[in-house]
């Protein structure tokens, strides 16, 4: 694992204009760290800037509001609708207080006070991904696979930058 790990590359050696995709994963600890995650943000910023697609799955979507679209100055969420891990999950895992006690903001709230529009599944665990323009996005783990298809299927035909 550390041989694996030696190779990974911090967002700061990443250079831009390389990538026409940016993709932001999932679990509890996005929440904790993409919202500060300014790096990755600014990667994320010139993938969107640059026409290429952005897409996040589960909690990835906390790394969202901070990513700002050139033209608007706004994030890439304001006006667009988007989906990620539910209130009800995060009541079901019994976290949603343990988040707000340590002032973690949950994806719902991040991406509306964002200016966003939130979209949901019937059930907190459904396979439900949204494509709002160059934008993906998909609600929880078990969504991975059809955000991943929505990815690639706007990239195949196409956006990029």
């Amino acid at each position: 694992m550390v041989k694996l790990n030696s190779h990974l590359k911090k967002a700061s050696d990443l250079k831009k204009g390389e990538y026409g995709v940016f993709f932001a994963s999932a679990g509890h600890a996005a929440l904790y760290d993409y919202p500060t995650a300014k790096g990755l943000q600014a990667i994320a910023a010139d993938v969107w800037n640059r026409g290429g697609i952005v897409g996040t799955v589960c909690h990835g979507p906390a790394i969202l509001p901070g990513v700002i679209d050139a033209k608007t100055g706004k994030s890439i969420v304001d006006g667009r609708t988007v989906t990620g891990f539910t209130i009800e999950g995060e009541l079901i895992f019994n976290i949603l207080d343990k988040l707000r006690k340590d002032g973690v903001v949950p994806v719902v709230e991040a991406v509306t006070a964002a200016g966003g529009f939130y979209s949901t599944s019937m059930s907190a665990f459904d396979d439900y991904s949204i494509t709002s323009g160059r934008l993906v996005t998909g609600t929880n783990p078990q969504s991975g696979h059809s955000t991943a298809e929505r990815i690639v299927r706007l990239f195949d035909n196409g956006m990029r930058p």
